[in-house]
């Protein structure tokens, strides 16, 4: 089954390198040029403007150019990162004190603990917009906001998860790999999320959809030893994910 997946995910990187050009390309166009069939080509490219990357026109295809990471124009992207979140608010109990990091793909979680009464300890700014449980409690960090993404950052909340515990933590990043780990492109970032997974009693979830998986950014967060959970999408790499598995990280990927 693996096997058969990987085979797929090449095929369509061929099927990526040919729409790179950002000129529409037809099916048969398309069909001819890879020599395969024109259903199979049609069923790529349905997987491939489910995972964003594309758009599909009237029997034509052109690459997307919204969506990359940590951006949030792409309805696709947002759409797998909404059923991701879903997932790791299920591993969220009535009454956990719960670390939520600066990630978008985290905070989407947040939406789905409204049902639940708990205390959420975050550095995430944007958590004052959602709607909450009124028997639930915000506890933001403090410190420095860092624009355009709205995280606290700095001594101040460092020190201010330094000084709590939670029971369950749910944290997004830039990338997830078995050779670096959970990185961040921001210092700051990475100093807190550190930080988090150190000062979590239970279990650390980790929310990634496929671009972030066997990918690295200049700064370690933890490594995977600290992962307990990683939930990601059926789009993931699987070579990357095996790596992620012999870490000790039980994956959960969603259909999508």
């Amino acid at each position: 089954m693996k096997n058969s997946i990987v085979k797929i995910q090449e095929r369509q990187e061929k099927l990526l390198s040919l729409l790179k050009d950002k000129n529409e390309h037809s099916v048969t166009e398309l069909s001819e040029k890879l020599n395969i069939s024109e259903t199979t080509i049609r069923r790529d490219l349905i997987s491939l403007a489910q995972m964003g990357k594309i758009i599909r026109l009237h029997g034509k295809a052109v690459i997307q150019t919204t969506g990359e990471i940590d951006t949030s124009d792409n309805e696709e992207i947002e759409l797998i990162k909404e059923k991701l979140a879903k997932t790791a608010a299920s591993f969220v109990k009535n009454g956990n004190i719960v670390f939520i990091n600066s990630s978008s793909a985290a905070l989407d979680a947040v939406k789905y603990l409204i049902d639940k009464r708990v205390t959420i300890i975050t550095n995430n700014v944007k958590i004052a917009t959602l709607d909450h449980n009124p028997e639930s409690s915000i506890i933001l960090s403090g410190g420095e906001i860092r624009f355009p993404k709205e995280a606290l950052i700095g001594a101040t909340a460092e020190n201010f998860f330094s000084s709590m515990r939670s029971d369950i933590s749910i944290i997004g990043c830039y990338g997830i790999s078995a050779e670096n780990g959970l990185t961040t492109p921001v210092i700051h970032e990475a100093k807190i999320n550190e930080i988090i997974v150190k000062q979590t009693n239970g279990i650390v979830v980790v929310i990634a959809d496929y671009r972030k998986i066997g990918h690295s950014a200049n700064f370690k967060s933890c490594d995977l030893e600290h992962v307990n959970y990683l939930i990601t999408d059926s789009f993931a790499n699987q070579e990357s994910l095996k790596k992620i598995e012999d870490c000790g990280v039980q994956i959960i990927q969603i259909q999508i």
